[in-house]
């Protein structure tokens, strides 16, 4: 789905020729630049998910903070 929608970018709104170079470059900005951010949401939202669960006492059980001078 997500390369659908790079080729759909690139080549309908961008209006470039298929099978040149700077469409295929295009294409696989567009298409990493969806993946990535995707993945980043997806893996924010776990981690907030993850961290509501947890008080910042019970963290500090795992993770004792050294306090230094």
């Amino acid at each position: 789905m997500l390369k659908v929608i790079s080729q759909y970018i690139t080549y309908s709104l961008l209006n470039l020729e298929h099978g040149s170079q700077l469409a295929d470059a295009v294409d696989f900005f567009v298409y990493d630049t969806i993946k990535i951010f995707f993945l980043l949401s997806v893996i924010i939202f776990i981690v907030s998910i993850i961290r509501s669960f947890f008080p910042p006492e019970k963290r500090n059980k795992f993770y004792p903070i050294k306090k230094s001078l």
